[in-house]
């Protein structure tokens, strides 16, 4: 099980560049970047490497629906900023529920709903939970059923599944398959950077997991990372000797640094193997 320091360090490793966040959101770079120039964004760094947490792409979730175009970007931006400054900053905006209702920005907290302009109050007793939104309290139960929705939203709403499987470890910082699952995603997205740390996560969990070293060891190959790619492999076989997977790759990165001899070895591994 990951202890509380690594619970925290998942947490702050799961950020976005902007062109992961582009393609997350299906906007452009251009676009989030014209945002960060008007302060209606903050990313977590700045520069020509930017980067972005969840509580942002949720924001910039939220600027793409009330904003189809540039224009009323500044109405907008400072519904934000009266937001925050309504609700402090222990709690970020995110954790709140904002709409658009007939050109109004309306917040939503808990039964509480907001206009965030005028500052005026309107109840709404009754109002249903937030989508994708997990509770304080729920079991293991509760915990399949939201693991259950990340997988299913990961084709249809990336944003909303990297969120729930972001929750849903800063709950069960342990949870293997749902690492890995995160880790699948960001990669598909286009952050490998993220989908490396998700991975490296899953092997604290399970650090004889051959699968996972494969894993690790393809991604650093195709992030052009040559001595970690092959230190991965190596775990894999180690951990697997019989791992198919971990020595046709070996093999494949022995050949490709010109290590003849041990790119041979592991080539009648794959053909023992392949045999058997």
């Amino acid at each position: 099980m990951v202890g509380t320091s690594d619970e925290v360090a998942i947490r702050r490793a799961h950020t976005f560049s902007t062109r992961a966040a582009a393609r997350i959101l299906a906007i452009s770079p251009d676009r989030i970047r014209y945002w960060v120039k008007r302060s209606l964004v903050r990313p977590l760094t700045r520069g020509r490497q930017m980067r972005f947490g969840f509580d942002d792409l949720l924001v910039m979730r939220l600027a793409k629906e009330l904003l189809p175009t540039r224009h009323h970007l500044d109405p907008v931006r400072r519904c934000l900023e009266r937001v925050r400054r309504m609700f402090g900053p222990a709690r970020p905006v995110t954790s709140l529920r904002l709409a658009n209702y007939d050109g109004q920005i309306v917040v939503r907290d808990g039964a509480v709903m907001v206009e965030a302009l005028s500052g005026q109050i309107l109840l709404n007793f009754g109002a249903p939970p937030a989508p994708g939104k997990v509770e304080e309290r729920f079991g293991p139960a509760r915990v399949r059923e939201r693991f259950a929705e990340a997988r299913r939203l990961a084709e249809s709403d990336p944003l909303r599944a990297l969120t729930l499987y972001s929750e849903l470890l800063g709950r069960e910082p342990g949870n293997f398959e749902a690492h890995i699952d995160l880790a699948g995603l960001l990669e598909r997205e286009g952050d490998l950077a993220g989908a490396l740390r998700a991975l490296l996560g899953a092997a604290a969990i399970a650090p004889t997991n051959a699968e996972v070293h494969v894993r690790l060891g393809l991604l650093y190959r195709r992030r052009g990372d040559t001595h970690n790619a092959l230190g991965s492999f190596l775990r894999a076989a180690e951990c697997d000797p019989l791992s198919l997977a971990a020595h046709r790759n070996l093999f494949e990165l022995y050949e490709s640094m010109g290590r003849k001899r041990e790119a041979l070895r592991h080539l009648g591994m794959v053909h023992r193997l392949t045999r058997g």
